[in-house]
């Protein structure tokens, strides 16, 4: 990605988000957090935004957006990440069967999983994600359950101490957790610690869990640890992951599901 395609993201970013750390941000497009340095101080001089320690924030002075912006806004910001998003959901609306009770935690792969439930009949959706309860309760034939709690206005999502004291009241077959970051001797982790406790909390109310990832993200540690990497039964990514990871997953015995191919540990494909 050019260096001016790169702000333009960023500025839109910050537009819908309001503000925007330098790691999230260096995640999201793949380039070294000195880069995204740079661009920040580039975008101070030019009045959009005020730096803050480790990130930075929208100069209200500037500032044009709109309060309500969704996923979908945020995500048509750049259009090589939607394709990228919706890759991993298209692959795992698969893993989904008529009749499951599922969890989608918040995140941008889960809302594009929730778009596609329509396909599927009678599924629980358990979920502390409005956008994402809204667009699975889309289907008539599939019951939403949001989770109570404090919403958190940058993510649209409940978090806090009632979103997990509700959580140890259910039970579902299949979690699906989306990670900001795989790593071999790290594990699994997020950029967000609300996030980070809530996963922990259904983690043992869950049967099989699969974890939703962007390949970019491999090899890379977010800020909160949630697990090692063996407590995921499924992975599921782009294809572009490094070779490593994939012997790495089939050793171990972790299903690793791409848009090419799906690897089941224990046997060759």
């Amino acid at each position: 990605m050019f260096a001016i395609e790169r702000m333009r993201v960023i500025k839109n970013y910050i537009k819908a988000k309001k503000k925007a750390s330098v790691n999230e941000l260096s995640q999201m497009l793949n380039v070294s957090e000195v880069t995204i340095r740079k661009d920040l101080e580039k975008l101070e001089d030019e009045g959009f935004l005020i730096r803050t320690h480790g990130g930075a924030v929208l100069n209200k002075q500037d500032s044009s957006s709109n309060p309500n912006n969704s996923y979908d806004n945020i995500i048509s910001l750049n259009s090589q990440y939607d394709i990228l998003y919706t890759e991993i959901a298209d692959i795992a609306i698969h893993i989904i069967e008529n009749g499951d009770i599922i969890m989608l935690t918040n995140g941008m792969i889960n809302y594009h999983i929730a778009k596609k439930l329509n396909k599927k009949q009678n599924i629980t959706v358990l979920t502390n994600d409005l956008l994402i309860s809204l667009e699975a309760a889309s289907s008539n034939s599939n019951k939403v359950v949001l989770l109570g709690g404090d919403v958190d206005f940058d993510s649209k999502a409940t978090y806090g101490a009632l979103t997990a004291l509700n959580i140890q009241k259910f039970f579902v077959n299949k979690l699906f957790i989306e990670v900001d970051g795989i790593d071999v001797e790290t594990g699994i982790s997020v950029s967000n610690m609300d996030k980070a406790n809530l996963i922990n909390s259904i983690l043992p109310n869950s049967r099989e869990k699969i974890v939703l990832c962007l390949g970019s993200n491999f090899n890379k540690t977010a800020f909160y640890n949630i697990s090692n990497l063996d407590i995921a039964d499924k992975i599921v990514t782009n294809p572009n992951i490094d070779n490593f990871y994939k012997k790495f997953l089939f050793d171990n015995g972790i299903q690793l599901y791409t848009s090419i191919t799906a690897v089941e540990g224990g046997s060759a494909e």
